[in-house]
């Protein structure tokens, strides 16, 4: 009897150990999904060529294909560093923290923003579920114009980092889908990003005119290595419109296509220094 007493200690022992182990290896937090699934690549029609209205101006005869690729692609990027700058910060911030883990397969990131007038608090909690890993972001502000703590967005990558959705929600007063950002990795960088405006209705509750506009960036081979689909409504035209522009990253220059602006389906190209020049 003694014997058998020893032997089922011992495997208790052992079970308990396990078990324990197990628990360990298994609170290793998922990788966040890398920092440009959130954010496309805007840099090349960032660095204007032009230092202001008036010298663009004088020289819009000149550089008129770039120039206008550059206002069409600043529609999205002005929408990025507005209305959506403070849940990018909040999930560019979380790099620089360690996530806390929770039980059941889910860990979580707790932190204040920093760059802001305001304080802003995030909670970034990551939940795997087999090969996928379920995120959501809860942001609170305090001070002037503070808010109780709203899921801002949601999202789901692969456990391989490779590809995935996000989900931003509007605002704390409209905490509603507004834009779906769809991304996928390529040779270690964003082969490929979508943003989808899919908001319903707008401040005013009427139908947003916007929904069902989106922008792509991808990268593909040839001279012009990158390139951007666009799909935007346009209130002159009270209609969708579209526009393509593929331009070479290492070069600079490029070409632009769209027939409502131009009135025809060719395409018009620049140079490296952004000047108009004749397609080959």
């Amino acid at each position: 009897m003694k014997v058998r007493f020893s032997v089922l200690i011992f495997f208790a022992t052992l079970l308990v150990y396990t078990s324990c182990d197990d628990t360990s290896e298994n609170t290793d937090a998922p990788n966040l999904p890398p920092e440009g699934s959130m954010v496309m690549d805007f840099e090349d029609f960032n660095n204007t060529k032009t230092k202001s209205l008036a010298d663009y101006n004088a020289k819009q005869a000149d550089i008129g294909n770039w120039f206008y690729s550059a206002a069409v692609v600043g529609v999205w990027n002005t929408a990025l560093f507005t209305t959506l700058a403070v849940p990018v910060a909040s999930f560019k911030t979380a790099f620089n923290h360690k996530a806390v883990y929770l039980g059941n397969s889910k860990w979580q990131w707790t932190y204040t923003v920093d760059g802001f007038t305001s304080q802003y608090t995030a909670r970034l909690t990551g939940e795997l579920t087999g090969n996928e890993v379920h995120w959501e972001m809860y942001v609170a502000k305090s001070g002037i114009g503070a808010f109780d703590e709203f899921m801002w967005f949601s999202g789901v990558s692969n456990t391989d980092g490779k590809s995935g959705y996000w989900l931003l929600n509007n605002s704390a007063a409209f905490p509603e889908n507004m834009l779906r950002i769809d991304w996928k990795v390529e040779n270690d960088e964003i082969g490929n990003i979508k943003y989808t405006y899919i908001r319903d209705l707008n401040d005013e509750r009427k139908d947003d005119e916007f929904n069902g506009s989106y922008i792509i960036y991808g990268l593909q081979t040839g001279d012009f290595d990158t390139f951007y689909d666009v799909h935007v409504y346009n209130d002159d035209e009270d209609t969708f419109v579209d526009v393509d522009i593929e331009w070479n990253r290492t070069n600079n220059n490029g070409r632009v296509m769209a027939s409502y602006h131009f009135g025809d389906n060719d395409w018009h190209c620049w140079n490296s220094e952004g000047e108009d020049e004749d397609c080959n």
